[in-house]
């Protein structure tokens, strides 16, 4: 903020950023432009707006205009130092360079070895936090003049914390709509959880309360995870019969593996449980014997699932069901 704005002016700059935020999540804007709307706020000199990852414990920018040793140091060193641990783990989410105590600024290495020669005398950290409590990333703004915390922009600073959450937040985003009516669907509860790229790499937990077959590095439906992200470069979204339930599971691919977001839907068409199942198989090509011998049933018994699954979708024949499900993005789980 300027010597010349007046309160009106930074309200209006924080509904830009509010936009810019909104479009950044939504896919048709990138975080460099958010930090852009948010400069007519705080006229800052450095800005950088960071992803928190859970799986290798580090920030990762998104956008930002610090010198290279003070970008490598927000990203590898700043979530062990002590400022920031007073601010994540404060109810005061937001903190200005002039309100950290004395001897949080004496232990600081933050401060000591990148802020000040950087000349910096002002700025603000803000810990982002998702509405479920998530720890999500953090902005970080430095001026070199005197003060930037005008009263008018400390209030808009606190206000602008939700949006700016939902831009470092790996769980929002774009999500597919392709997939099959869920008429009659109470959504389940839902889970996050992050795939490692290595075979080898236990899934970590964002957010919910996972199923065991998500969190298992060996099981089927990880396997299956990693293949679809594989497959599909963008985000994508699988429909998976799995243990009684019908799972929709949301991969977006980030930089250090896939964000898998499931939740329990139901069933498509009124199909039954085991008939989800025999209409999956059915996307693999493959024949009834291969069916019955995958899901411990008898070659009979499958070819009156397909009867009803035929009935049900009102198609023809098994190739146009097959076509139905994959257009639903259904695969079996193993």
């Amino acid at each position: 903020m300027t010597a010349n704005q007046s309160t009106t002016d930074v309200l209006s700059a924080a509904l830009n950023v509010r936009e810019a935020a909104r479009h950044a999540v939504n896919g048709t804007g990138g975080a460099d432009t958010v930090l852009t709307a948010l400069s007519a706020v705080i006229d800052y000199d450095h800005a950088s707006l960071s992803r928190w990852d859970p799986l290798r414990g580090r920030h990762l920018t998104l956008a930002g205009s610090y010198p290279a040793g003070a970008t490598r140091y927000i990203e590898n060193r700043l979530h062990d130092d002590p400022g920031f641990s007073l601010i994540r783990h404060s109810a005061d989410t937001t903190r200005w360079w002039h309100d950290v105590p004395g001897p949080v600024r004496r232990t600081s290495t933050g401060f000591h070895e990148v802020l000040e020669p950087l000349g910096v005398e002002d700025g603000v950290a803000q810990c982002l936090f998702a509405a479920d409590g998530r720890y999500v990333g953090i902005l970080n703004v430095s001026t070199t003049r005197a003060r930037c915390d005008q009263p008018a922009v400390r209030a808009v600073m606190t206000l602008l914390g939700e949006c700016l959450a939902a831009v470092t937040d790996p769980l929002l985003g774009p999500r597919s709509s392709g997939g099959p009516a869920r008429n009659g669907d109470a959504a389940g509860s839902s889970c996050a959880v992050l795939v490692p790229q290595d075979e080898d790499g236990t899934p970590v937990v964002m957010s919910g309360e996972p199923l065991p077959g998500l969190t298992d590095a060996g099981s089927p439906l990880v396997a299956l995870l990693r293949r679809t992200a594989a497959r599909q470069g963008g985000p994508a979204t699988v429909l998976v019969p799995y243990r009684q339930r019908t799972l929709e599971l949301h991969l977006t691919r980030q930089d250090a593996g896939t964000v898998v977001v499931c939740r329990t839907v139901a069933r498509p068409s009124a199909l039954s449980p085991r008939e989800l199942e025999v209409l999956a198989e059915l996307t693999q090509g493959r024949t009834n014997r291969q069916i019955a011998d995958r899901l411990f049933l008898s070659p009979r018994t499958v070819a009156t699932h397909i009867e009803h699954i035929l009935a049900k979708l009102g198609v023809p024949n098994r190739a146009a069901a097959a076509g139905r499900a994959v257009a639903w993005g259904l695969e079996p789980a193993s």
